[in-house]
């Protein structure tokens, strides 16, 4: 099978260090050697949110199990929070909430922008809400929210922050301990480079307060974070069969992460999104996310005519390239271009000249010199 340079929202491509992790022979979850590997990946998974004093997750399971455990851990019936909805995954968020019983409020500003603080600010004080959920990035969109203010903003109002960073933490930055997070989550297959099957986590000590409080029982045994707490803390506590592979696989790709340094991944990333959407805006098409709001790992744009599926099989099928459709409603009026994880810049020229020949092959558009602008960014990371 030829390998396709992937640039979907995930899973993202592997290096040959992790895949070599995975298919290691197979071992005992329990086995000495593999609980030292499960405590070193949540050790570095410490390292990723950017905490000293959260307690790091890993489960096995999607990063939709994340959410699903996260609220079910924290909420109680009728308890009412409220959803910053910027796509598909903050709607999710709602969504899962309100199956749990919770009361679920939500801002949802037009699509491809976020609300602004005071809009915020007269949501949480217009009623006592327990928690705030947002998305760092929605996948759907490529919008990006400013974590570190909608944190403070509800710290301010004695209200718990839930962050789904699944398309953020790892690609762009999220200091968990310095922004005052309460719960921070992410999926394997995303700018971390790990391969899908996982989720991580970090929780702080007022989430666990919120917890230990509860009137009534968490009504789950596998998504029970408190029970899920002794084998963080204790990799070697047997409650469930960990995916063995897929930790020793995650553990070499945070590895790899520390190895490189956080601001100089934050900082490809951005360098390797800059690129891209200067390729793109070459083209004349036209962003999903308005200007200000656009992510450094994921960039949605509309493909004219609503022609993207054609776009789409064109890349595939001439480049061996593959981006992703729009969700649902939109699948056939735009693309969605995952740049993360260890993407590079050769990777990225690959991309936008791809782009401009089969544009200009279908009609799409006819103009040239795309790569030219894209350079003007790429070039920063020239060895």
């Amino acid at each position: 099978m030829k390998e396709e340079l992937l640039f979907i929202p995930g899973p993202t491509m592997l290096s040959a260090r992790v895949l070599n992790a995975m298919s290691r022979p197979q071992q005992g979850h329990l086995d000495p050697s593999f609980v030292k590997t499960f405590s070193e990946a949540l050790e570095l998974t410490k390292y990723l949110f950017q905490t000293k004093e959260g307690l790091p997750y890993i489960l096995t399971g999607s990063g939709t199990l994340m959410m699903e455990a996260v609220i079910v851990s924290l909420l109680e019936p009728d308890d009412r929070v409220l959803v910053i909805d910027t796509g598909h995954f903050g709607e999710r968020f709602g969504t899962i909430a309100g199956i749990h019983g919770a009361s679920v409020d939500v801002i949802k500003p037009e699509l491809g922008r976020t609300p602004t603080l005071d809009e915020l600010e007269r949501k949480l004080s217009s009623s006592k809400y327990k928690a705030l959920f947002v998305t760092h990035v929605d996948t759907a969109t490529g919008v990006v929210n400013s974590i570190k203010e909608v944190a403070s903003t509800a710290k301010k109002y004695d209200v718990l922050s839930v962050v789904d960073s699944v398309c953020g933490v790892g690609g762009i930055e999220l200091l968990f301990d310095e922004w005052s997070v309460d719960v921070a989550l992410t999926g394997s297959q995303k700018a971390i480079a790990a391969p899908p099957g996982l989720s991580l986590a970090v929780l702080s000590k007022k989430a666990f307060e919120v917890m230990n409080s509860r009137k009534v029982p968490i009504r789950s045994y596998y998504m029970d974070l408190l029970r899920w707490k002794k084998v963080m803390e204790n990799p070697g506590i047997y409650i469930a069969t960990p995916a063995v592979n897929l930790i020793n696989a995650l553990k070499e790709a945070l590895s790899e992460v520390r190895e490189e340094g956080l601001e100089k991944r934050w900082l490809r990333h951005r360098i390797i999104a800059e690129g891209i959407r200067a390729g793109i805006d070459a083209l004349g098409f036209r962003f999903v996310a308005e200007a200000g709001h656009r992510a450094d790992t994921i960039t949605a744009f509309y493909v004219p005519d609503n022609r993207a599926g054609e776009l789409h099989a064109r890349l595939k099928s001439q480049f061996n390239i593959q981006l992703a459709k729009g969700l649902y409603e939109y699948r056939d009026m735009m693309l969605r271009i995952g740049h993360f994880g260890i993407i590079s810049a050769n990777d990225a020229v690959a991309l936008v000249a791809a782009l401009e020949i089969a544009s200009n092959d279908l009609g799409l558009t006819n103009k040239k010199g795309t790569v030219d602008e894209a350079m003007k960014y790429l070039e920063k990371l020239k060895p």
